[in-house]
């Protein structure tokens, strides 16, 4: 499985004041897609020498021995963390060394390694998960939740089945990464390997052999550490910095382009929470989408090519014409829905077509936009009963999208808390 941590974002312009606005502003411009798979770190070194050097080397042959429970008592405190850390020297680029830290008993023995600068390994350490044994517990985070199971799947190597019925937001995984790195492309890619080797040694060994199961791009075994980091990493934003981040279980998920579940990360429990975003039959695969599902599809083929290394062959991707079609008629709603002026043939009965479109592409995962225009929509001539409907949905989509913690929850919080307060209402009559 190849994944990237994506982030969605609605571009707002002024909502907070739009009420008081002259002129109505589009609140509801577009969804961005923010991926960054492993691509900044050439992992093809031309360094011929050190190739040769690296492959003479057992796997884990540069790794210094592990310290017995007893010799690190004798140690000096090192704070959470399981081991000394052990640092490159200072890096341009981040304005600091980087260093592996390790907490083997986190998350009841699961454990955790780090590979980022002391600064943030320190504000790490005060994030719920280690500062509270039952933060994660409490939420069934790293509990099995029974909804799945893994196996060979033709052509696309090992992924994900419902075990049973699912339906709409039920849970499917809630886990923890196995490995945290900051996002760089200063060192040397076997310099990497070297404190990445380190990172991944200091696990408990249940946790450092699921991650040395999960599937890999180059076979490279002088540098399998990174690669399989390439071929499953999502991106997890802490303390203001991208990390790339290894979730061993979540990582059995494959691409669609119309997925059946959505997930988002928690960087406060350290969380990536997957659900199910429409019925999931027992023995369907889960699925969810590597790349922007709303991209045309020659785009979305070469965003699958170029950062994942695979060519999706789905039903959208197949019909691409049909697909893009219906693409360009989604964003021409859109922009209709998204024209305030006296002249705009926005409506709720366009709101509802752009619903049903979505619908009939297997998008249910990403209808918080066309919910939120279809509240806007409602509300600008009066209905607001249908309008909180709406909102109340967009905001259900948003959380299990984006997290709680998102700028575009407050849209629909705002007009929640009184349609008639809203600068929407009656807007349109």
């Amino acid at each position: 499985m190849v994944s990237a941590q994506v982030c969605f974002a609605v571009l707002l312009a002024s909502f907070a004041s739009a009420a008081s606005a002259s002129t109505p502003v589009s609140i509801l411009f577009q969804q961005c897609w923010h991926e960054r798979p492993f691509t900044t770190v050439n992992l093809q070194t031309s360094h011929d020498r050190e190739l040769v050097f690296a492959t003479r080397l057992n796997y884990f042959a540069t790794l210094p021995p592990r310290l017995s429970r007893q010799d690190r008592v004798k140690e000096l405190n090192y704070g959470p963390w399981s081991y000394p850390p052990v640092c490159t020297k200072v890096l341009q680029s981040v304005g600091d060394k980087l260093c592996v830290y390790t907490n083997t008993s986190f998350s009841g023995g699961r454990g955790i390694s780090l590979f980022t600068t002391p600064r943030i390994a320190e504000e790490i350490a005060t994030l719920p998960p280690f500062q509270d044994p039952d933060a994660l517990k409490s939420k069934d985070v790293n509990v099995f939740s029974d909804n799945w199971h893994t196996q060979e799947i033709p052509g696309k190597g090992v992924g994900m089945l419902a075990k049973k019925q699912l339906k709409f937001k039920d849970r499917v995984t809630a886990y923890t990464p196995a490995l945290v790195a900051y996002l760089e492309g200063e060192l040397e890619t076997l310099e990497r390997e070297k404190f990445f080797r380190i990172a991944l040694s200091q696990l408990p060994e249940a946790t450092r052999q699921a991650y040395l199961g999960l599937t890999y791009i180059y076979g490279l075994e002088q540098i399998r550490v990174q690669d399989i980091v390439k071929a499953n990493t999502f991106q997890l934003e802490v303390a203001g910095q991208n990390h790339l981040s290894v979730f061993p279980e979540t990582s059995r998920l494959n691409h669609a382009c119309a997925p059946n579940a959505q997930y988002y990360l928690d960087p406060a429990l350290l969380t990536h929470f997957v659900h199910a975003t429409r019925p999931i039959a027992p023995g369907e695969e889960i699925t969810i989408s590597y790349i922007s599902p709303l991209e045309p599809t020659e785009a979305r083929q070469q965003q699958l090519s170029s950062g994942f290394h695979f060519t999706c062959t789905c039903a959208r991707c197949t019909a691409a014409d049909a697909t893009d079609s219906k693409l360009r008629e989604m964003q021409n709603l859109q922009k209709s829905l998204n024209d305030w002026s006296a002249e705009s043939t926005g409506s709720p009965k366009v709101a509802e077509k752009l619903l049903q479109l979505y619908r009939k592409e297997g998008l249910e995962g990403f209808l918080d936009i066309p919910y939120g225009f279809a509240a806007l929509a409602y509300n600008a001539v009066g209905d607001t009963k249908k309008a909180v409907k709406y909102a109340e949905l967009a905001k259900e989509l948003i959380l299990m999208k984006d997290g709680p913690w998102t700028p575009n929850l407050q849209i629909w919080e705002e007009m929640l808390r009184g349609p008639k307060d809203h600068w929407s209402y009656k807007r349109r009559r």
